[in-house]
């Protein structure tokens, strides 16, 4: 297969060397975990449990909020011990009492049982984004994909957790993308791995004999690519391994693919053959503070002080704790603080290891940000309109490509935060969103409810007439009686009048938010359209009876 390349990149030091000598290990039981309740994108979720429940390992806690949402389990078997808006604490017993699911075949259960182990199991992308795993199992019923790629590049420093977990689990790794193919209808898999990662392509290779001679659903391709950062980010590695562009704005799912990294494709499988919701994850545990670096199974929900603790840090030298790697992690500014489903590595790191940025100076208009750049923006440009918060200039350059990689101020000579500049302007453009939606749902909300109102008012005074119709009528002679007063009918037809603009108003917000608005308020508005409509055959029906009550009295 041929070398495709992507733009940009560096070349920082690796620095993996310090946790990937020693064999994949399993850290003591914690005595006690917190668990957040948003460890996924989207929702919260919400407990379920009551303080004082005793829960084994495995236990459902917290189900997930909405679609877009994620099951959280507990990690020990012990007492829940406090419920919180945004955690749930248990007291750990020491015995590890578990509860999992029924085992399925995937290659015999029935799709819609499989999604739903998914769901039920809490899956969530292990890469860092952590997005529900059912859902995007289900991405074929949208888009048509040939292709899952098996993103084993783990292209970001010190982060050998991927690597470790091929070492050991290679075949169920592959078992877990065969899985995910069925599901998602691709008919080829492709594992992308660099090639700084000898053992585990070692693995990988000893394996593709095997699973040809098996037939499997998918056929298996493993392609050795350059040690480059950023290599791991979708697009890079999409480009890399198909010579596929994903479009500006666009998702792997509309050129036909879709990615998955190694320990999500082994959690997917765990839950589906062994019927284990995700309790643990493999961790790296690295940095020059630390006297027993590796990879580290470790249950959700531990303290991270805690787990430093067990694997020997020196709280003299240890200067800062970074959640994930180098260039896109996050400092910790309290230690106190749990390991999540998305934590794929810490890095206690030495002053000199990682020392403090230094003062930022001028831009002095290099180009250096821009000729490493994978995503092809403009750097520079998005410094200066992120400084001056200019949101349309933003999105024009495409600021929502960016992909956070950090190699832009990696090189930067004037050492401008210009990650931390776009990250803090997507936050402002979408929370800006965020509000303009509420403010134009709150809008037409308004706009329907006049509608009705005023359709309502008509109505009162059509009945109105129709009652003092029926008293004249009763008062004189039948022969002489007057039709239907003419207002009865004015009355009725403003009605009627009134419902179609309610129609016509929800058909064109309907069309609006079909491709702007969030499902959820897509949805309202759907039943909003519904109800117009609905009011409308009403008042075509009062319309018609009237006429026909008119037209019977005029009648000889």
């Amino acid at each position: 297969m041929p070398a495709y390349e992507f733009p940009g990149g560096i070349y920082p030091p690796e620095r993996k060397e310090r946790s990937n000598q020693a064999p994949l290990r399993t850290a003591p039981l914690p005595s006690e975990i917190t668990l957040p309740l948003s460890q996924h994108a989207g929702k919260a979720a919400l407990p379920c449990v009551n303080v004082g429940d005793a829960v084994k390992t495995g236990t459902l806690v917290a189900r997930r909020d909405g679609m877009v949402s994620a099951n959280v389990h507990a990690s020990i078997s012990g007492t829940v011990i406090e419920i919180t808006d945004s955690v749930i604490i248990i007291q750990g017993d020491g015995e590890d009492r578990w509860a999992t699911l029924p085992p399925l075949d995937w290659r015999t259960a029935e799709r819609d049982a499989l999604l739903e182990r998914l769901d039920d199991s809490g899956l969530i992308g292990l890469g860092g984004a952590g997005f529900p795993t059912y859902i995007k199992a289900q991405v074929n019923e949208h888009h048509a994909i040939d292709t899952l790629v098996v993103n084993a590049a783990e292209c970001e420093p010190y982060i050998t957790a991927d690597d470790l977990t091929l070492r050991h689990y290679a075949a169920d790794v592959l078992e877990g993308a065969q899985l995910l193919a069925r599901l998602c209808g691709a008919a080829h898999i492709i594992v992308g791995v660099e090639d700084n990662k000898p053992e585990a392509i070692q693995a990988l290779q000893a394996l593709l004999t095997v699973i040809a001679d098996s037939e499997p659903l998918a056929s298996v391709t493993l392609k050795i690519i350059e040690t480059r950062y950023p290599s791991g980010g979708e697009r890079q590695l999409i480009k890399k391994l198909l010579n596929r562009e994903v479009p500006s704005g666009g998702l792997p799912a509309d050129i036909g693919v879709l990615c998955h990294n190694p320990g999500t494709l082994l959690a997917a499988l765990q839950a589906v053959r062994d019927g284990l919701p995700l309790v643990a994850r493999v961790v790296t545990l690295t940095g020059d503070a630390i006297t027993q670096p590796g990879n580290y199974w470790v249950r959700v929900g531990t303290s991270v002080d805690a787990l430093l603790a067990q694997v020997g840090v020196d709280d003299e030298q240890l200067h800062q704790v970074v959640v994930g790697g180098p260039m896109m992690g996050t400092p910790l500014t309290s230690l106190d603080t749990p390991v999540t489903k998305t934590t794929n590595c810490l890095i206690a790191a030495t002053k000199e290891e990682l020392p403090p940025a230094p003062a930022e100076a001028p831009c002095i208009r290099c180009g250096a940000c821009e000729s490493v750049c994978p995503a092809q923006l403009l750097p520079q440009q998005l410094h200066w309109y992120a400084r001056a918060e200019n949101d349309a200039a933003l999105e024009a350059h495409h600021l929502f490509d960016c992909i956070e990689c950090g190699a832009c101020s990696y090189v930067c000579p004037s050492a401008i935060p210009l990650v931390q500049d776009y990250r803090s302007s997507k936050q402002r453009i979408r929370y800006k969103r965020i509000e303009t939606a509420k403010a134009e749902h709150a809008k037409h909300r308004f706009e329907f409810r006049q509608a009705r109102l005023a359709r309502e008012e008509a109505e009162k005074k059509a009945r109105r007439q129709a009652r003092l119709a029926q008293q004249q009528s009763a008062s004189s002679d039948a022969k002489g009686a007057q039709a239907v007063p003419v207002a009865d009918l004015r009355s009725l037809r403003i009605a009627q009048t009134a419902a179609k603009a309610a129609v016509r108003k929800a058909e064109k917000v309907l069309a609006r938010a079909a491709a702007q608005a969030p499902q959820q308020r897509h949805d309202d508005l759907e039943t909003q359209l519904a109800t117009a409509q609905e009011n409308l055959k009403a008042a075509e029906a009062r319309l018609a009876d009237a006429r026909a009550a008119s037209d019977q009295k005029e009648a000889p």
